[in-house]
């Protein structure tokens, strides 16, 4: 299986034979290159896009030598060790039975600093003290957030949306949530269950080791999503499997909030092989779920998981200029949704919000989403109302106007005849992709002769040898 994104596609199934960086099994990419027929094919880190973060690169062909082995494996070793230095689970307890004054946290590199550390600690660094029980039961409002869109991406969601979630997971009859990046839901959940009577419970699963410094074991498991590694191995691993195996009376749902640049199929092939966790087999049925992903990803969502629908319920983020409602957020309000595998008549939508049922739909619609008589469903998406154009035979959205050229609805300062781009690279078709062409070999041997042709003799030449 492979998603296309731009010029290079993912391999999702490659991952169990897949070389080693220090964030787990990197995923196989095919890169294309201008009417190339055919991509090379590589291995690169699934959890961080930027090389700078994390410069394993493979080719798939490329034969590595037993020095350059033993390299990678040290330099492996030694961020792995780093990491687990700054994470170590034993100074949680010496540091909580520290009064708050003694307590101080560095929030440059996100480590909890014991009294003997402080005066050595690393000059230009943020330090701050006391830490009170408060602070250290809120660790998202402790630690800086990791906002970098290609690593950590990590944006917290607002309390609005931390209620909303509880509270409609807990009226559904779940009891156990899987909290894959959902670190604020993970927080509340504990804090709530500092009342003898609280039935939820959560283990989360995160890419922030900062966060082992905080919770045990059993709450919490370092986690690459997107090829579904542990970082502790058998252990973390046991203390998942322990959480997710079926009990006859607990219901589990996942709650996933990945970074929204990340790889579609990677996420849903990770969300079927901890469902196969839960269910005990190789069956195709996914456990319930929320996934917070923005509307626009909507088409590829469905794509890799077809039995999943988008609510109209706007998720709010604290530390993200646009992911949240108010004056200086959007101004049709956040764009991230959620997809879910439940009946969407069950999810009930705040009223108080300006959310409403409706009862040709059997779902909760935004306040703007007016259902249309002619599509018979309630359109609108992208927190706009939208108008349905008869010449389209569809709704679409208002700052579209129907080109007579085009013969199609189209902004009002369009270039008529533009080359659609979500077609074919090779032929312009608008039914397949690049990679399923039918006349890939052949138009891409003619463009290729043709522009050899047109080389100076000295390249041709070069290029044969």
């Amino acid at each position: 299986m492979s998603h296309r994104s731009g010029g290079v596609d993912v391999i999702v199934e490659s991952v169990g034979d897949s070389p080693f960086c220090p964030h787990g099994p990197m995923l196989m990419f095919e890169k294309f290159c201008g009417t190339d027929s055919k991509g090379r094919r590589f291995y690169a880190c699934s959890a961080f896009r930027d090389r700078k973060d994390c410069n394993f690169f493979q080719w798939a062909d490329e034969k590595i030598s037993p020095e350059k082995q033993l390299a990678r494996d040290e330099r492996h070793k030694q961020l792995e060790t780093s990491v687990q230095a700054e994470g170590k689970r034993n100074r949680r307890d010496e540091f909580k039975n520290l009064p708050p004054e003694e307590r101080a946290l560095c929030q440059t590199c996100g480590k909890l600093l014991l009294p003997a550390e402080r005066n050595s600690h690393g000059d230009g660094h943020r330090v701050i003290s006391p830490v009170t029980n408060d602070d250290f039961k809120r660790p998202t409002s402790l630690f800086v957030p990791l906002e970098n869109n290609k690593t950590y991406a990590q944006y917290l969601f607002g309390g609005s949306s931390v209620k909303f979630t509880i509270d409609t997971v807990r009226r559904l009859g779940f009891t156990k949530l899987l909290c894959v990046g959902t670190p604020r839901i993970h927080e509340e959940i504990q804090n709530l269950r500092e009342s003898p009577t609280e039935t939820l419970k959560s283990l989360l699963l995160d890419l922030d080791h900062r966060f082992e410094q905080i919770w045990p074991p059993e709450l919490f498991c370092r986690y690459n999503m997107f090829n579904h590694y542990f970082f502790h191995g058998r252990s973390s691993e046991e203390a998942f499997h322990k959480f997710v195996s079926k009990d006859a009376d607990e219901k589990l749902i996942i709650l996933m909030d990945p970074p929204f640049g990340g790889m579609v199929e990677a996420l849903a092939s990770t969300l079927k092989k901890i469902s196969e966790a839960a269910n005990g087999s190789k069956s195709d049925v996914l456990c319930p779920m929320f996934w917070y992903f923005p509307y626009f990803m909507e088409k590829r969502i469905l794509e890799a998981c077809p039995g999943l629908t988008m609510l109209d319920y706007k998720v709010d983020y604290d530390n993200h200029s646009l992911f949240h409602a108010g004056d200086k957020g959007r101004k049709e309000g956040s764009p991230v949704r959620i997809f879910t595998n439940l009946p969407p008549s069950k999810v009930v939508l705040p009223k108080t919000e300006g959310y409403w049922f409706c009862k040709k739909c059997l779902r909760y619609s935004a306040p703007e989403n007016w259902h249309c008589q002619k599509c018979g469903s309630c359109t609108s998406k992208d927190g706009k109302s939208y108008v349905h154009c008869d010449l389209c035979g569809r709704c679409v959205k208002p700052s579209r106007v129907h080109c007579e050229v085009c013969q199609q609805c189209e902004l009002a300062d369009h270039r008529c005849g533009a080359v659609n781009s979500t077609g074919c690279h090779v032929c312009g078709a608008l039914e397949h992709k690049r990679r399923d062409c039918p006349n890939k070999s052949h138009i891409c041997r003619k463009i290729q002769k043709r522009l050899g042709e047109k080389m100076p003799r000295k390249i041709r030449k070069s290029r044969r040898k």
